[in-house]
């Protein structure tokens, strides 16, 4: 739930409030960390895939329509490198 939080930019307790709703709507459930019994592991359930798929459409329209048609089209493959190297540095270990 650490990493999760890290990742999406929120703090633990929020993280754990964005779980609970998931898993009180059977999103995702949560499972005991195998390492850290400690910690729990949020785990996406066969109906939250589901819905990810349903929405992945709609939010990859969204995206484009908010930002990439705003890009001139020479200019996204350099975009795409820059953001890729912001994301390498975020996510190094």
């Amino acid at each position: 739930m650490s990493a999760l939080a890290a990742a999406a930019g929120l703090t633990p307790s929020r993280i754990t409030r964005v779980v609970e709703g998931l898993a009180h709507h059977g999103m995702v459930r949560k499972e005991r960390h195998d390492n850290d019994g400690r910690g729990n592991d949020a785990v996406l359930t066969d109906t939250g895939l589901h819905a990810m798929h349903s929405a992945q459409a709609t939010h990859l329209a969204s995206a484009r329509r908010r930002v990439l048609d705003h890009i001139p089209e020479h200019l996204v493959p350099d975009l795409a490198r820059a953001l890729a190297g912001v994301t390498e540095t975020l996510y190094q270990t």
